[in-house]
């Protein structure tokens, strides 16, 4: 910091014991000769006048009123360089004050006192950098600091006394210096006598993501862990609501918020201001960037994300030794050898299929060791689905030495720990994944029919033929899924499968959940297909399968290629009403 010159003589001719204060640039007090070399040096005094802080109520500089803001900021720099603490972070200023709504606010503030009382402070991590050449619109991100030569004329006073440094600290309420608490301890219970908002904040933050407020309202849950890092009071909390926040937005889709929370995080760390738990923070953050490219369909981006995860020394030890995060990287893995196995024309399919389950298996291993029902439910979710996919597609037991209905049962079983868990544990609400995933396998065993050869094909074979398909029965399908079947309760919708999927529709469409347009797009296939196969093609089918045409053009073209296949395959009657669908869409637009 520097003392800018408030009054240079008031002559040439005075004598330059008369002198008022003169003061210097960051320049001159780092020993620089610039700035000043203009000015005789007979002008210079000796030492510059002090100025008094005066950190009493009401307080003031020099006699002139202050914002307490901006006398403690001021203060708790000085202080850090007294101490030998070096800079005062942003997360030491947000922890002092919790209740602000906008700390750039109240820095710019005080930044402005500063130049008003002619002081100078430094931001940032290079300290021979002059702060007038700096952007101030980083400056909100500290750490803030004066040289030394500054910090000797500024005096801190109370009731007439003058402050040392742990008088300081005691009259404005923060640490006497690095020393006190024992060298490799925490301050306990300086710790624990913090306001407890941050955590107040993140808690229920937790809860309504937990409760299925992410798939109702994603952003409001996003918005949530944003406010409880507007409370956090240092960097291991701010760096734990950004990663939060980050995959809340990643999970409504809202990418371009996921990539600005995940910057954030990434400052945090670079910085060390996460504290131990720092490469823990570095590592989920490789993790949930690899996430984004994988949601956004770019395969390679995410493994060679989760590959620089695996080849760095350290972040290493934390995938091997935190279960969680374990988790999170199997299981993005295991999604990937999965993309690979059903990818139409990818060399060693049946490698990637097997590949994915043993993935899938170790991934629930990590969640069950991680004390982690949410993460179980998943992985349970997972393996279900794919035991059947690859089975279905002969990519696992190519000799068959299972039967159909034992895969297709095994795969139900998997789908109902995970609804039995969502059920019990109140985990993974705002989804129909797993609606989706167990209608899909109820008639995964329905294969393509033919009219009949001892006469000549007719105009309503096709739609006969499609109805004589026979999928697994709920009633069966409940059994299956014992000793899990408590949550598939006929109030649930679970006396025809069509009606399942109703439940699904009206829960979104009544806003209860807020479902992406991939799960609503699976939910009307289903709807259509079911509809058709109980009803016929009735004019409630007819508006399912016109619904699911309108919401194509919200998927990726990978996705949008698998309905096409699947309309295709529905009676001729289903077609001809999503073509029209699409027909009247096209017009419109």
């Amino acid at each position: 910091m520097a003392i800018r010159a408030r009054t240079v003589v008031r002559s040439i001719g005075e004598r330059p014991d008369k002198a008022n204060r003169v003061g210097c640039n960051l320049r001159n007090m780092t020993g620089a000769t610039s700035g000043f070399h203009s000015i005789p040096a007979y002008l210079m005094p000796a030492t510059p006048a002090p100025i008094h802080i005066d950190v009493s109520a009401p307080y003031r500089v020099d006699g002139q009123p202050a914002r307490y803001q901006s006398v403690w900021l001021l203060a708790r720099i000085w202080h850090a360089h007294r101490t030998g603490e070096g800079g005062v972070t942003a997360a030491v200023v947000r922890s002092a004050f919790p209740t602000a709504a906008n700390l750039r606010m109240l820095v710019s503030r005080a930044f402005a006192d500063f130049a008003r009382w002619q002081v100078v402070v430094g931001w940032g991590a290079d300290r021979q950098r002059d702060p007038a050449a700096a952007n101030p619109a980083q400056r909100s991100r500290g750490p803030f600091w004066i040289t030394a030569a500054c910090a000797r004329h500024l005096r801190f006073v109370a009731d007439g006394r003058t402050l040392g440094p742990a008088a300081l600290a005691r009259r404005l309420g923060f640490p006497t210096g690095p020393q006190a608490a024992p060298a490799g301890q925490p301050d306990g219970v300086g710790y624990v006598m913090r306001d407890m908002a941050f955590w107040s904040e993140l808690t229920q933050a937790m809860r309504g993501a937990q409760d299925g407020h992410a798939g109702m309202h994603g952003s409001a849950v996003a918005e949530s862990f944003r406010a409880a890092g507007r409370s956090a009071g240092d960097g291991f909390q701010q760096a734990l609501s950004l990663l939060k926040e980050s995959l809340a937005w990643r999970r409504c889709g809202r990418l371009d918020q996921s990539r600005a929370a995940l910057r954030r995080v990434d400052r945090l760390v670079q910085a060390a201001e996460a504290g131990a738990a720092t490469p823990a923070f570095c590592a989920m953050a490789h993790i949930v960037r690899a996430w984004e490219r994988y949601t956004r369909g770019d395969s390679d981006g995410a493994r060679a994300g989760l590959e620089g995860l695996q080849s760095d020394p350290e972040l290493r030890l934390v995938v091997r030794y935190n279960p969680r995060v374990r988790f999170e990287v199997l299981n993005l893995e295991a999604l990937l050898h999965k993309a690979d196995a059903m990818r139409a024309g990818h060399a060693g399919t049946a490698r990637a299929a097997q590949l994915a389950l043993d993935t899938f298996a170790g991934a629930l291993q990590a969640a069950y060791e991680a004390d982690s029902v949410d993460a179980v439910q998943h992985a349970a979710a997972n393996i279900g689905l794919c035991l059947w996919l690859f089975w279905q597609h002969g990519l696992v037991d190519a000799a068959r030495t299972l039967s159909a209905s034992a895969v297709q049962r095994q795969a139900m079983r998997w789908l109902g720990l995970s609804e039995w868990i969502c059920d019990r544990f109140g985990v993974g609400g705002g989804t129909a994944w797993n609606a989706i995933f167990l209608l899909r396998i109820a008639r995964g065993s329905c294969g393509p029919d033919t009219p009949p050869s001892d006469r000549p094909a007719r105009a309503n074979d096709s739609m006969a033929a499609f109805r004589r398909q026979r999928p697994l029965s709920v009633a069966d399908a409940v059994d299956a899924l014992r000793p899990f079947h408590a949550p598939f309760a006929p109030a649930k919708g679970f006396v025809r499968w069509s009606a399942v999927a109703a439940f699904a529709l009206e829960d979104h469409d009544a806003g209860h959940v807020r479902l992406g347009p991939l799960q609503l797009a699976n939910l009307l296939l289903e709807s259509a297909w079911y509809l058709t196969h109980e009803q016929g093609a009735t004019a409630i089918a007819c508006a399912a399968v016109e619904r699911l045409a309108a919401q194509l053009p919200a998927l990726r073209p990978a996705e949008r290629a698998f309905f096409t296949v699947e309309l295709r395959a529905l009676p001729p009657e289903l077609r001809d009403a999503a073509a029209e669908a699409s027909r009247r869409r096209r017009k419109a637009a």
